[in-house]
């Protein structure tokens, strides 16, 4: 809507000057300055010596930083490999965002990203968290804390901090000019206090880290740092006890392995010779199995043969005893001179000879 009215009051402007008519006004709806931040922001922690972790911030929580007056100097970190710090996001938290003057408490601060504002400016300021990382406390390392502490210098120390959480901030801010005279506008224009401002760039972002600091000795005060390196020492030794137990109960284990495996090899080597000697049995055996093969077959053969020789002789024996059985005695055949045949089957009856004397013709006629 402002930027319609603005349009409108430059048409108006325009068409003034040409045409010589009475140009028309158009009321600016009046803008509320800015003049101080949230309380949750103000009490934050803003270092600018930590501005280069602006796209890494949960790389600078578990840092420890020395701050010497304005000088801010990253000593070292301590994490855990095995807990990272925890990292939220976000996009949409804003936190201020108003229109601010040379009159603003925080005017240069790097709060708000060193934004200054000059006389007849006003600047539109939005600051929007954007990243959030820490560490839990069941995270933090204080036996490597308290370990590396040993030989700090108690002035060292009092000057000496630890991170234990960061938050990215994003600081947009746009500059207005003020409009004098008959000065052609554009962009966005509002008024402030009866004056005219107005402005065609674009927003411009920043960005700002601040941290939640812990100071090295009172950190190293909630805890019994002797008690936590002799606990550490206690547990290192016993550690060290549990590991050389563990050796040698690996290395029983390996000699008793190693007892199995020439055991094994021994079996292998004994069951390689007994098939070795039970391949040579079963190849005579097999030779012996063939002899035998063959022998049987001649047997068989010879066997048969004299099955078949004495069925031969059995036939042949049936058949003369049928022949025995059936054979007839001599038959005599006796004929007279009227041809009558008279056959006599025993020659004790009578004999040829005396046959013959009596007249008769004797013929064998068959056996």
């Amino acid at each position: 809507m402002i930027r319609f009215f603005t349009c409108l009051l430059l048409l108006c402007t325009g068409a003034a000057a040409v045409s010589a008519q009475p140009s028309r006004k158009i009321k600016l709806t009046p803008v509320s300055l800015g003049f101080d931040l949230p309380d949750s922001y103000k009490q934050r922690t803003f270092i600018k010596g930590l501005a280069g972790f602006v796209h890494k911030i949960d790389q600078l929580v578990g840092a420890m930083v020395l701050l010497d007056d304005n000088k801010t100097s990253v000593l070292t970190r301590f994490v855990r490999q095995d807990k990272p710090p925890v990292v939220t996001t976000s996009s949409s938290d804003v936190i201020y965002s108003a229109k601010i003057d040379t009159k603003f408490k925080f005017n240069g601060a790097y709060s708000i990203a060193s934004t200054k504002v000059e006389k007849d400016k006003i600047c539109e300021l939005v600051i929007t968290d954007i990243g959030y990382a820490f560490l839990p406390e069941d995270y933090i390392p204080y036996l490597e804390i308290c370990r590396a502490a040993t030989n700090v210098a108690p002035e060292t120390r009092r000057k000496t901090y630890y991170i234990r959480s960061a938050k990215l901030t994003t600081v947009y801010t746009r500059l207005y000019q003020k409009v004098v005279g008959d000065t052609e506008v554009g962009g966005v224009v509002f008024s402030v206090g009866g004056e005219v401002f107005s402005s065609s760039d674009q927003f411009k972002v920043d960005y700002v880290v601040s941290v939640d600091l812990v100071s090295l000795e009172k950190l190293l005060s909630l805890q019994n740092c002797n008690d936590l390196i002799n606990n550490e020492e206690l547990a290192r030794r016993e550690k060290a006890e549990q590991t050389r137990l563990a050796a040698l109960r690996a290395d029983e284990e390996r000699n008793a392995r190693q007892q199995e495996l020439a055991a094994a090899k021994a079996q292998v080597e004994e069951l390689k010779k007994t098939l070795h000697d039970n391949i040579a049995r079963t190849g005579e055996m097999q030779r012996s199995l063939s002899d035998a093969q063959d022998k049987e077959r001649a047997a068989l053969e010879q066997l048969n043969l004299a099955i078949r020789q004495a069925n031969d002789m059995t036939a042949q024996a049936e058949q003369a005893r049928q022949q025995a059985d059936s054979r007839e005695e001599v038959i005599l055949t006796f004929k007279n001179k009227d041809g009558k045949v008279l056959e006599i089957k025993s020659l004790e009856e009578l004999s040829a000879e005396k046959l013959q004397a009596l007249g008769f013709d004797v013929e064998i006629l068959k056996r």
